[in-house]
């Protein structure tokens, strides 16, 4: 049987998310949409606003022939900044951005060629840009993080990557929370597209849809490097971001490769043809009929509604929107029952980092025990700790 106070948990974050997706409601109209009674919703509200995390917008006229004037409620963009990281093999960028996903600062720096110092260089990362911020609403409230390969995100876990050349599991969550003292949240770097979708898009939310993040970067050991093409996949179904049981979801390899003639490359190029990317327009072209033939099956098996792309694969629109509008076409088995978006990141070289960023600001509205790990600090529980943050800090 569920607790009272993890009822109150699930109750308070879905009375957050609704607010944040629905800003300028009252809170009769909010408790009437959820179901919830009102003081439930006064508690939590008055929470909120005590946070520093929600406010009152002005007045407004409600349902249609009601005379009093209601006060509606609304996040407050500025409550505080999120730190998102993208680390690669030689380089890692980071934004800091605000709860509506505009990046404010951003900025870039080396890799250490040992994956074990990823904690110490971001935690050195965190203190220099605290410094900056300072504190008040510029404060930096959590970190999300953006790697290649399989990440554990529920553990902050990076099970293996051949790119930063982790071989075993490290975990690197801990060491890094525990080193800035603010929530901190891993995942795949692909999956993070999904996560900034989600997070910033504007409009409806799309609840079925692919990202497609494409990096000219190296992609083998460090002690082996090559110039190539890095490709990942990340996955979204039901609004859900999918992971796996092993977290190899949109782990990719074509369908084209061939075992035969192995490479260091994702897909049936050698390794001198992908040596030669971008440059070499036949090669380039290549690549994207190959991809997009790869991922045209995944569009029309699991009906997915928008494809978002992301990284270098963002600087060319027209190549990429003629070859997968193609191969979605030629691979549907009902021609004219599909109908899928086709979007650009407008991030570029960001993406990744901005994705990070958007996962964190996920996490922080979504509700406990509606995740597929329900042990995790998101909602309301993760606000608390926030705010307890704040709290210890100016004591």
């Amino acid at each position: 049987m569920i607790s009272r106070n993890r009822l109150y948990q699930i109750n308070s974050s879905r009375i957050l998310q609704f607010i944040r997706q629905n800003p300028g409601l009252s809170r009769i109209a909010t408790a009437e949409e959820l179901g919830l009674d009102r003081s439930t919703l006064t508690k939590a509200v008055r929470e909120f606003m005590e946070d520093g995390l929600v406010r009152e917008t002005g007045k407004y006229r409600g349902k249609p022939g009601a005379g009093r004037m209601a006060t509606g409620l609304e996040i407050v963009p500025d409550y505080g900044l999120v730190l998102g990281i993208e680390i690669q093999t030689e380089r890692f960028r980071w934004v800091l951005a605000d709860l509506e996903g505009k990046i404010l600062y951003s900025g870039s720096g080396e890799t250490e060629e040992n994956p074990e110092k990823i904690p110490e260089t971001v935690i050195e990362l965190y203190r220099a840009l605290a410094a900056r911020s300072g504190a008040g609403p510029e404060r930096i409230i959590g970190i999300g993080i953006g790697l290649s390969g399989i990440i554990d995100p529920y553990s902050g876990t990076i099970r293996q990557s051949y790119p930063l050349g982790v071989m075993r599991p490290l975990p690197i969550s801990e060491k890094i929370a525990e080193g800035t003292g603010v929530p901190v949240f891993l995942e795949n770097d692909a999956n993070c597209c999904c996560w900034g979708q989600q997070a910033f898009s504007q409009g409806q939310r799309v609840r079925n849809f692919l990202a497609l993040l494409g990096e000219f970067r190296n992609i083998d050991l460090q002690e082996n490097r090559r110039t190539g093409f890095a490709f990942g996949v990340g996955i979204v179904i039901r609004d859900t971001v999918l992971h796996g049981d092993n977290f190899t979801a949109g782990e990719f390899r074509s369908l084209l490769y061939d075992q035969n003639k192995p490479s260091h490359s994702q897909f049936s190029l050698t390794d001198d043809e992908a040596a030669r990317l971008p440059a070499d327009a036949d090669v380039l072209h290549r690549l994207f009929d190959e991809a997009a033939y790869n991922i045209a099956l995944l569009v029309n098996v699991l009906d997915i509604t928008k494809i978002v792309i992301a990284g270098d694969f963002a600087r060319y629109p027209d190549e990429l929107r003629t070859s997968l509008a193609n191969a979605i076409s030629k691979n549907s088995l009902y021609h004219d029952s599909k109908l899928c978006d086709i979007e650009f990141s407008l991030q570029n070289e960001l993406a990744v980092s901005h994705g990070a960023a958007g996962l964190f600001v996920e996490k922080l509205f979504s509700v406990p025990g509606m995740t597929d790990h329900t042990d995790e600090e998101v909602g309301s529980i993760l606000l608390d700790r926030i705010a307890h943050r704040e709290e210890n800090r100016d004591q």
